[in-house]
């Protein structure tokens, strides 16, 4: 009589490293935080609705994250990283005022959390010291950025110069996301025009 064959194993996916679990830790820890921070505003948000919402143990958190202030740092650094790709993808794009009006007066769901994410941020550096360094250093890494960029679509501008519109740019960014989340914006067709010409005079060399 034949020996019965040897039963077959079901297939498992080998863990992935260690590294490779926290990352995803902190990835869901942030997401879980970003949507606390979009409902409830920073201020109001607990390390215990972040662990809810992460489905995890206050214990849990502190061991990715030693403060909320940390967790301040990890959502900024995410939303400057995604601005410093689009200015990176912007290179050498003939059409930078249509690309960078259109980005301001989007309403796409994400760039929307963005927006409310760095106004809650903005507004707790009023009162947190430590949010307001990590805003700080934040808008240095989009600025040097910036300002190469402009300066390289427009050689001739020394770097005083290209500093000063992306000054205004950033004025006209943020004063529109304010507006965006305070109240609806008007007539977006004509708004974009208008954007566009401002923001191409500010390219202008001269």
């Amino acid at each position: 009589m034949s020996a019965e064959p040897a039963a077959i194993k079901p297939f498992k996916e080998p863990r992935p490293a260690k590294e490779r679990r926290d990352e995803l830790r902190r990835d869901q820890i942030v997401a879980a935080a970003q949507r606390c921070v979009v409902r409830h505003g920073f201020h109001a948000t607990s390390m215990a609705q972040i662990a809810a919402s992460a489905q995890m143990s206050v214990g849990q958190i502190y061991r990715y994250f030693p403060s909320k202030e940390a967790i301040v740092h990890a959502i900024v650094e995410r939303i400057v990283d995604k601005r410093l790709e689009w200015i990176d993808s912007s290179d050498g794009d003939g059409d930078v005022a249509v690309r960078a009006a259109a980005r301001m007066l989007s309403d796409e769901a994400e760039e929307q959390d963005d927006k409310i994410l760095l106004l809650e941020a903005t507004a707790e550096a009023s009162r947190n010291p430590a949010v307001a360094a990590i805003l700080r250093a934040a808008h240095a890494r989009l600025r040097t950025k910036a300002v190469a960029a402009i300066r390289q679509y427009q050689p001739a501008l020394s770097e005083h110069e290209a500093t000063l519109r992306v000054e205004m740019m950033a004025v006209l960014s943020e004063g529109t996301t304010f507006r965006q989340v305070t109240e609806p914006l008007a007539d977006q067709q004509a708004l974009h025009k208008l954007y566009r010409e401002v923001i191409e005079q500010l390219l202008v060399d001269g």
